[in-house]
């Protein structure tokens, strides 16, 4: 009778602790905010989902994006959202969506939808346009430089 009420007790005891080891602490995640600042260059370009990058010379192409949000242009002979420098905005810091540009000889701003992925550890920048025709849409998808 001994031997039983012990067992009982070692397997409650035994129950009581599995049950309190398994308790999950939770963790909230929060997204930071997508660092944009800095100079950029053309890895790859895409028209209409075919990668072009080997016809098109964007060799000497520079998008920086000041934290003052200026940005700057340099050899701009290739089709981009806008032609000359100016300001710059995203719709969400930590969530862009969209690439707002207004060049200081307009007062009309153009948008441009935008992702943020992460290649080899690095953010990259892809940014998506259609310059005038909307049958043609281009991808230019820019990696940081250090």
């Amino acid at each position: 009778m001994r031997s039983t009420i012990k067992r009982i007790l070692f397997a409650a005891g035994t129950m009581g602790a599995l049950m309190v080891s398994c308790v999950t602490k939770k963790e909230i995640f929060s997204e930071p905010q997508k660092d944009l600042n800095g100079s950029w260059r053309i890895s790859q370009v895409l028209r209409n989902a075919s990668d072009i990058t080997q016809y098109i010379d964007s060799a000497g192409f520079r998008l920086t994006l000041q934290n003052d949000k200026s940005y700057t242009l340099e050899m701009n002979h290739i089709p981009f959202v806008v032609n000359s420098s100016g300001t710059w905005s995203t719709d969400d810091p930590q969530y862009p969506y969209f690439l707002s540009f207004l060049p200081r000889d307009s007062t009309t701003t153009i948008k441009a939808s935008i992702g943020t992925p992460v290649s080899g550890g690095l953010r990259n920048l892809q940014v998506t346009f259609s310059p005038g025709c909307h049958s043609n849409t281009y991808v230019y998808i820019f990696e940081k430089l250090q």
